[in-house]
């Protein structure tokens, strides 16, 4: 329990950081402090110093303090929630005996608060100021292929068989093989930016559909076998979409489209959970009724995207949130323009990756028919191959060569040929099936972070919503060098973001509606305090505009 010398030691913190950032405002910086960023920069300040008194007065023994009786184990993402605090002091709390001046979930709390404060300033230095450099990008096939062919030569020497190797079947896309996928496309999209591999334009708009098809595939098979349809579910799965790029977009001050990925991959989860979600308790006793389902989901998304004038009535009212303004454009196009381009695109596509969710179990057990020592079946083994790799051809001679906007017409009605061959050809012997590349599933796991943070300290952009054109020099004249070293802190920092955004989700999003209530209504009232101060602060001491100049 924090006891009121704490709140007051928050209150002092407030003033200082309210003193640090109105000493900002009134700075003239590159890029100006608008209110929302004042807001969030005095939230990370307010963080980072509670957190070092926090751990000063643990390591001193010093500080508002509470006293227990026995230790008892806390789950963090209780953390926050008040019967679970009011039944721990309840029981424990006597004069007898002294400890540390926070309990462990608090001072977990505080500390993956502190970090993501840290890391979000580390972001803006690397991105808004003089403080890091910057240097040009250079268009290299040599450099790009011989990089991702080091790294797919190394990825090979940690080939191992799978965790479910050892059953007598062995399903195909299993988890490890999906984060794999992710990683080693994530690899080649980052790798396209890095080196402005534009002749892999096609390639990156097929991994791009790849991911948003596994958003059908792997959303549907949850909620199609587990029918967990709560709140804390869909929450969550907010959560880890967008947490880290909320931060992002109020520190930087920039458009939530600049990051297209994170509003494609909201809606498509949105509609894969609306589709299911409608009468679920018939969606495995009536399949007539669900493949219904999935025929008017088609229908509804053909409707939206290519019936002249329905995409821009539906999405209207959401300009504010998905409106593109950076320098892509320039003004030349409407504010909507990026969201109707990038979303239209793979409009399609995760309704594919719900088709195979659903005909999986017929697919597994075809599959695994064909491992039956035949050779009969051998020989449809290989004539199914056959005809894959015959289908994978007609598609790129037709559809995949052609020059980029030609390529783009047909790319929503086509992407799925391309993925179905992969998994078809990825998946076709168990070998395959019971084999993976650990050091690609483990890059996987990170696409998301990797994906925004490449934007800010891997290279970095031309300024408010602009794209990344230049690159982050922190050793200049050695190319190579830089390259490895900013690659490692990218990294670092890309894992970082996404284990706080694990952590702080287990102790914002409980399992329980109530429990999210009373949690999102205390994050609520903090954000709001935060706002006041930071709107109040930047109309008191901004600088006028072109004050700087």
């Amino acid at each position: 329990m924090v006891s009121g010398a704490w709140a007051l030691l928050v209150a002092c913190n407030a003033a200082a950081s309210i003193a640090l950032v109105a000493k900002l405002c009134a700075s003239p910086l590159d890029y100006p402090l608008n209110p929302a960023q004042a807001s969030v920069a005095i939230a990370y300040f307010v963080a980072i110093l509670t957190w070092l008194e926090a751990e000063l007065a643990q390591r001193i023994g010093i500080g508002p303090s509470f006293t227990r009786v026995q230790s008892v184990e806390m789950s963090p993402s209780l953390a926050g929630d008040d019967e679970a605090d009011d039944a721990s002091t309840d029981d424990q709390l006597a004069p007898a005996q002294r400890v540390r001046p926070l309990s462990d979930a608090t001072l977990g709390a505080l500390r993956a608060a502190a970090e993501l404060s840290a890391l979000m300033i580390l972001l803006y230095v690397c991105d808004r100021t003089t403080l890091v450099g910057r240097g040009p990008k250079h268009a290299s096939k040599r450099e790009f292929w011989g990089v991702f062919l080091f790294l797919v030569v190394a990825s090979c020497l940690g080939l191992r068989r799978t965790h479910e190797a050892n059953g007598a079947e062995v399903k195909p896309l299993q988890r490890e093989q999906t984060e794999e996928w992710k990683g080693w496309m994530q690899v080649m999209f980052l790798l396209y930016h890095y080196w402005m591999a534009a002749e892999m334009y096609t390639a990156i708009r097929i991994y791009i559909a790849a991911y948003i098809w596994m958003t059908g595939f792997g959303n549907f098979s949850y909620y199609y076998v587990k029918r967990d349809f709560g709140l804390p579910r869909f929450v969550q799965m907010m959560w880890r979409l967008n947490f880290l790029v909320v931060f992002v977009c109020l520190t930087l001050n920039n458009e939530y489209m600049l990051y297209y990925i994170c509003p494609l991959h909201t809606l498509f989860t949105i509609m894969v959970y609306g589709t299911l979600w409608l009468s679920h308790e018939r969606n495995q006793t009536e399949p007539a009724f669900l493949a219904a389902k999935l025929a008017a989901v088609f229908l509804l998304a053909l409707l939206i995207w290519d019936a002249p004038g329905t995409f821009d009535a539906i999405t209207a009212p959401f300009t504010p949130l998905l409106r593109y303004s950076g320098d892509l454009y320039r003004g030349e196009r409407p504010p909507l323009y990026e969201w109707h381009f990038r979303s239209s695109l793979d409009h399609l596509v995760w309704i594919f990756g719900m088709l195979v969710a659903y005909g999986f179990p017929r697919a597994d057990k075809w599959l695994n028919r064909l491992d039956q020592d035949n050779g009969s079946r051998e020989l449809l083994r290989w004539a199914s191959i056959g005809a894959v790799t015959a289908v994978f051809a007609c598609w790129f001679y037709w559809v995949g060569a052609l020059p980029k906007f030609e390529y783009n017409r047909l790319h929503p009605y086509t992407s799925f040929i391309p993925i179905g061959c992969y998994v078809f050809l990825r998946n076709c012997t168990r070998w395959l099936r019971e084999h993976v590349l650990p050091a690609w599933g483990e890059v996987g796991k990170y696409t998301l972070e990797t994906y925004i943070c490449q934007f800010h300290m891997w290279m970095r952009t031309t300024g408010e919503n602009g794209n990344p054109k230049f690159l982050l020099v922190l050793v200049p004249g050695s190319f190579w060098l830089n390259f490895a070293l900013v690659s490692a802190l990218y990294l670092f920092v890309s894992i970082r973001l996404f284990k706080l955004t694990v952590a702080l989700k287990e102790l914002c999003v409980p399992n329980s509606t109530r429990a999210i209530g009373v949690s999102f209504a205390r994050i609520g009232a903090g954000a709001a305090l935060a706002f006041a101060a930071g709107y109040a602060t930047h109309a008191a001491f901004a600088l006028p505009p072109n004050a700087g100049a």
